[in-house]
């Protein structure tokens, strides 16, 4: 069997594993809500912390960030013009939809398995504009509407609350271990690394756990109008990148890929925490996977990227 394809599989695998422990009510929603607080106060940090020490900088390397950010700045822009005629909840889970990606836990298998290593060091690099756009812009966006209505929005608690969110911190912290050369003891590593390892799974199993597809009659246009504004991104970026980098260069070709990558998983749990409705969040993550999936695959072949 190819090796993206058992990826996936796996993948799959462990989110079906998720569904049927709750469909046999061996766990809740409410229980899946514990689990969500548990990761973005353990697994997620070591995962940015580690992730953080593993890249190699380079200064062309920094331009990729940017194309991340941007492409996230644009989508979100997009939602909360399109969507500014909901309800401030409605309008905050869909708004927050439209600007992360999952990079980490999506991206990292299948990119390593078509490109090997070197694919994961361009990966890496857009890893880190997208945890500025997920918790930085998505988390600052969702906050502002779960307040908004409240009376007056006060934006230095918004930005508290971004400022404290243990991911972006450990981001930072990972960074500037990296960038001054500080060499963190063997069990302090191995350690985080642990702890990084243990993300995957869970976040597949909350996954799993809040999967479903099914809505309220007025929420379908809204769900089919986020994946229209991720997908048609998407591809207006990619045709920015053919323009932009004719050359078929790998890191040309690792950035096609990640441009229509799924929305990220952490919308889960930052559903959670605003009081948001977890079942739109994980239905359009669920519909993001397996879209993401057969695009990338079908650009991987059909351009004859790798």
């Amino acid at each position: 069997m190819n090796q993206t394809n058992s990826i996936f599989l796996i993948t799959l695998g462990i989110a079906t594993m998720g569904f049927l422990i709750k469909k046999f009510d061996f766990v809740t929603e409410q229980d899946g809500k514990a689990i969500s607080k548990f990761l973005m106060h353990t697994t997620f940090p070591a995962l940015m912390i580690v992730s953080m020490l593993r890249i190699k900088f380079e200064p062309t390397l920094f331009l990729i960030p940017l194309i991340c950010i941007a492409l996230g700045v644009v989508m979100t822009l997009v939602g909360w013009v399109w969507f500014k005629d909901y309800p401030n909840r409605l309008r905050g889970v869909l708004t927050m939809s439209c600007g992360g990606l999952n990079v980490g836990l999506f991206a990292f298998p299948i990119i390593e398995g078509i490109w090997g290593r070197e694919g994961l060091v361009y990966v890496a690099m857009f890893d880190i504009g997208n945890t500025i756009i997920t918790f930085g812009l998505v988390y600052s966006v969702g906050s502002y509407f779960a307040v908004k209505g409240e009376g007056r929005v006060n934006y230095g608690r918004v930005l508290k609350k971004v400022i404290q969110l243990p991911p972006l911190q450990a981001m930072f912290i990972g960074l500037t271990i990296n960038a001054l050369k500080i060499e963190l003891p063997v069990v302090a590593y191995d350690f985080l690394d642990v702890l990084a390892k243990a993300n995957k799974p869970l976040v597949l199993l909350l996954m799993g756990i809040y999967m479903s597809f099914s809505l309220e009659r007025s929420q379908v246009w809204a769900v089919v109008k986020v994946l229209t504004i991720r997908y048609a991104c998407g591809f207006i970026a990619i045709l920015l990148l053919y323009v932009l980098i004719p050359e078929p260069t790998l890191a040309r070709n690792v950035l096609l890929v990640c441009v229509i990558l799924p929305i990220g998983m952490t919308i889960l749990p930052f559903a959670d925490e605003l009081n948001y409705d977890s079942r739109i969040a994980g239905v359009l993550v669920n519909i993001s996977l397996l879209i993401s999936f057969l695009l990338m695959w079908g650009l991987v072949v059909g351009l004859k990227l790798a």
